[in-house]
């Protein structure tokens, strides 16, 4: 009996295999783009409220003629973008028949840079900010002004085991020192005429000037898609110190400055860190 199955199921297989060749592919070409050395902004598919806005790529290609559209800043694969660089590229595009769920279907990579230049050229370069003490940030036009909030109020705690979270929910609530942040809402509503005012780029937050109560010293730092993560504030010594040897009750105030691209302030926001 087995010598007549074993013929059936060969050519069950092949007959699978040759419908499968014969079903839709993924379309793939190369195309040119280019790349505006303006940033845009977008928001998370259901960020209705667009209070987390982020800073994203303009591009235009030949898919789309005399159209900029906003691609996520790791859309295209071994591309690195400077803000104030306009690029011409040569991209692989691919087209995929059956997208990841809630994820574009196009995918884009790499292939050659033909123009990179800096837009519009610079005459002079930019005048440095040196910031040694908050009185040394400079604000930009129409600002300080309330642009964001701090998610769960910016507030932390450290429990005796050394777990941390934020302020006011459960100890079991916890996100490790590596990986909890502050997080920046947007917080002018879409109704407000300001709303457009400080939802572009050149309005949003990305670095923070950070003003600790155990130093003189301001240190600028960087945001990562709108969020300032503790370990670029606190090392991780200051944290073990905290955990083993701060008396239960101590809060430690910080204050940050948000600023923008060029490094103005925006608005200053304050989270406290409070041992259990």
């Amino acid at each position: 009996m087995n010598k007549f199955i074993i013929p059936i199921l060969f050519i069950a297989s092949l007959f699978v295999t040759s419908c499968s060749d014969d079903g839709p592919k993924d379309m793939t070409k190369d195309i040119m783009m280019s790349v505006s050395e303006e940033p845009g902004v977008m928001y998370d598919l259901f960020d209705d409220e667009g209070k987390y806005p982020v800073m994203c790529l303009r591009v235009m290609d030949e898919d789309f003629p005399g159209e900029w559209r906003n691609l996520s800043m790791n859309a295209i694969e071994g591309f690195e973008y400077e803000i104030g660089h306009m690029y011409t590229i040569r991209v692989r595009r691919t087209i995929l028949v059956n997208p990841p769920a809630d994820a574009s279907s196009y995918t884009y990579k790499l292939l050659t840079i033909y123009e990179d230049r800096v837009w519009p050229p610079e005459d002079e370069p930019k005048e440095e900010i040196i910031v040694s003490r908050e009185e040394d940030i400079p604000y930009d036009d129409k600002c300080p002004c309330h642009i964001y909030d701090l998610y769960r109020n910016g507030d932390f705690v450290i429990y005796k085991n050394g777990r941390i979270g934020y302020q006011g929910y459960d100890e079991f609530d916890y996100i490790g020192y590596n990986d909890i942040a502050l997080h920046l809402e947007f917080a002018i509503p879409k109704e407000s005429p300001d709303y457009l005012e400080f939802n572009r780029w050149g309005k949003m937050a990305y670095y923070a000037y950070v003003i600790s109560p155990l130093t003189d010293k301001v240190e600028k730092v960087r945001l990562d898609r709108g969020s300032l993560y503790l370990k670029n504030v606190i090392s991780k010594d200051l944290y073990d110190e905290i955990v083993s040897k701060y008396e239960s009750g101590t809060t430690l105030q910080y204050s940050l400055v948000l600023a923008n691209i060029d490094g103005y302030g925006l608005q200053k926001v304050r989270f406290s860190i409070t041992k259990e």
